[in-house]
């Protein structure tokens, strides 16, 4: 009786009721994890893991494989973006930079050099792969 009353109440009144938006739902579609190796300017091939959480936030461990020293844990947001072709990755600390992947088949991210949207020549050393879940092969 009192879950029908907070739906009456929510219907009938001018306040906002929480509800899912279709970017809640999309973040938790493609939310999952990702490995691979990505060149930056201070490590010429880092091994990374990339976990994209369904609430938006994401978490980043890395090692450069030059020296085979960890780098420390990044986190902060991440979203899609043009219509669900790029995956945005903004750090909590803003001493980081945005980073942009190209999402290729939901399973394949490539991290750009410059716009998204543009095709990348090489995705060589720059491409990070969803990792299997429990029971997937």
């Amino acid at each position: 009786m009192k879950i029908v009353s907070a739906m009456l109440m929510c219907a009938l009144s001018m306040v906002a009721c929480p509800r899912a938006s279709a970017g809640d739902k999309a973040l938790a579609t493609f939310a999952g994890k990702f490995y691979g190796s990505v060149s930056d300017a201070t490590c010429a091939s880092r091994d990374m893991l990339l976990t994209l959480q369904a609430d938006g936030s994401y978490a980043v461990q890395s090692h450069c494989q030059d020296d085979l020293q960890a780098s420390p844990m990044q986190e902060g947001t991440w979203s899609q973006t043009w219509n669900g072709t790029c995956v945005q990755l903004v750090p909590a600390a803003r001493t980081s930079a945005t980073l942009e992947f190209a999402i290729h088949d939901d399973d394949l991210l490539v991290l750009t050099t410059g716009s998204c949207i543009e095709p990348v020549e090489d995705p060589r050393g720059r491409t990070l792969r969803r990792a299997a879940t429990v029971g997937e092969r």
